[in-house]
């Protein structure tokens, strides 16, 4: 086998069998918990609060309080908000809205939300999250309604988690696409109970050459610029991953 087809085999390996790091679920307060799951480029948060109260969260390597110009993920239990402190007042939100809804449920008075985000989205306002081990600060804080306003004395705070290396189980995500080979689009079939994903195209080399967020009405992807040759194409959907390999002629 020569060298460049090994270290394509080599790829495809690495993308199934990632590295990635857990915070586990960490208890901020009474109902608040959060859990920040990454892998070698996308962020996944998972948050828990009260059904009926807004809540956010704030990640830095040194964030204690709300004067930090700290990098939030709001939410009012419909939208979620991508946004920054700038002092006692609400975060206002960022230009750029990085983060991307995946769930949002609600059982027993508790919601939980599920969203993702590149590990770093190249905007100076967002949080850098890292594939490594370490630790992440954090500031968080929720009210007593839906409607953003004062949290009170005691409804937030400030606390430092740890993150913990793994490599995480995937369940196989059988994808069909088509054409293939192809000499401009490429059109994906998402299997049933899956309605939207992350799609990843890596060239040769391993090089990340498209990136983007596919849906049932929503999912194709455009190779127009793109060298003719054997490309590898990542489908991500929470604990579920597909890689299948695509030829542009």
């Amino acid at each position: 086998m020569n060298k460049k087809l090994l270290l394509f085999f080599v790829t495809i390996s690495g993308l199934m069998f990632a590295q990635s790091t857990s915070t586990g679920v960490q208890t901020l307060k009474d109902d608040l918990s959060i859990s920040i799951d990454t892998n070698q480029t996308t962020t996944t948060i998972t948050v828990t609060g009260p059904s009926d109260a807004w809540f956010a969260v704030g990640f830095d390597d040194s964030a204690s309080n709300m004067f930090s110009n700290t990098d939030v993920f709001r939410t009012d239990g419909f939208t979620i908000t991508d946004a920054q402190t700038t002092g006692n007042q609400l975060p206002p939100a960022d230009v750029l809205q990085d983060w991307n809804m995946v769930s949002n449920t609600e059982d027993d008075n508790i919601r939980t939300i599920v969203a993702t985000r590149d590990n770093n989205t190249g905007d100076s306002s967002d949080y850098i999250f890292s594939n490594t081990a370490g630790s992440i600060d954090l500031i968080w804080a929720y009210g007593s309604t839906a409607n953003y306003g004062y949290h009170g004395g005691t409804n937030r705070g400030a606390t430092t988690v740890g993150l913990t290396l793994g490599t995480k189980d995937f369940t196989n995500l059988n994808f069909g696409i088509y054409p293939n080979p192809t000499d401009n689009d490429i059109t994906l079939q998402l299997p049933s109970g899956i309605e939207k994903a992350r799609i990843t195209l890596y060239d040769f080399s391993g090089r990340k050459v498209r990136d983007q967020e596919i849906s049932l009405v929503d999912n194709s992807m455009d190779l127009k610029g793109l060298v003719n040759g054997v490309y590898v194409l990542k489908v991500a959907s929470s604990d579920m991953v597909g890689v299948k390999r695509i030829i542009k002629k």
